[in-house]
């Protein structure tokens, strides 16, 4: 059994952002990482919450925003 996480479930290379990202809604936890240095967020999913991991707070915006539009369908 292999351990290697699903490719569509990380987002590895984001494409620039040319537009501000709208903000991160009210009720999802997020936060920057002291140790990590990197910024992260729980957001619900279909299959339960997920653990999102972002290299600013814009990214971690952006991330949110997909995962969040990505629970919807």
């Amino acid at each position: 059994m292999s351990n290697v996480p699903n490719p569509a479930d990380t987002v590895a290379d984001m494409p620039p952002i040319s537009d501000p990202p709208p903000p991160i809604p009210a009720g999802i936890v997020h936060w920057h990482g002291q140790v990590t240095g990197s910024w992260w967020a729980m957001v619900p999913g279909r299959q339960g919450p997920r653990l999102v991991e972002a290299v600013s707070a814009v990214a971690l915006a952006v991330a949110v925003d997909w995962h969040l539009r990505r629970a919807t369908w």
